[in-house]
């Protein structure tokens, strides 16, 4: 795949929002919530990494895009798989998620990435989309993911993956999405952000 990017197809752009957590903090959750009350696209990060994984392994792709038990069986080495990928060329997973959903991506003026998890990521988006651009770390504690059905996972929730962005990066908004905690009204303020 070509490396450059093209960033003049997409003058629509308003908001590339990024979210960030570790895994059953609920970001796909709040991007669907978002894509009810805007006019986004949302896009993946992960979904070209695993379909190209699931292309190349001869397994099923669209069992690797939920959240499955079938996933789980090949995390490990899809992420060996995408950092490999990575190393060669640290965007392309931005290229291709954009890429995928390119007739999306010109038609909406929000986008939502909703699976950030390396500086490489927000490198790219701050390189193309600086003017524009929200970091948004989603963060829920340890019993709350547990209730939603995270099991700590040895070289997975400890990896470069689920950590990098644990620090060194000032986010736009940190969004608290325990069962405890203000849903709607944390909602409201991130549309507000959005819309500004």
């Amino acid at each position: 795949m070509n490396s450059s990017f093209d960033k003049s197809k997409y003058s629509n752009i308003k908001k590339v929002i990024l979210l960030s957590g570790k895994r059953k903090c609920g970001k796909d959750y709040i991007g669907e919530k978002l894509v009810e009350k805007l006019p986004v696209v949302l896009l993946h990060l992960s979904e070209p990494l695993k379909l190209e994984f699931a292309r190349l392994n001869q397994i099923n792709g669209e069992q690797l895009l939920n959240s499955s038990s079938y996933k789980e069986n090949y995390r490990k080495d899809m992420i060996k798989w995408g950092e490999d990928k990575r190393n060669e060329d640290p965007s392309i997973f931005c290229r291709m998620a954009i890429e995928q959903k390119h007739d999306l991506c010109l038609t909406n003026p929000i986008w939502i990435i909703c699976d950030i998890r390396r500086y490489t990521d927000i490198d790219f988006f701050q390189k193309y989309f600086s003017n524009c651009l929200l970091l948004v770390r989603i963060e829920a504690s340890i019993d709350t993911r547990k209730k939603r059905g995270w099991i700590f996972t040895s070289n997975i929730d400890d990896s470069e993956s689920e950590c990098q962005l644990d620090k060194n990066v000032e986010w736009s908004f940190v969004f608290s999405n325990n069962d405890s905690d203000n849903f709607d009204e944390q909602m409201n303020n991130l549309i507000r952000m959005i819309n500004s």
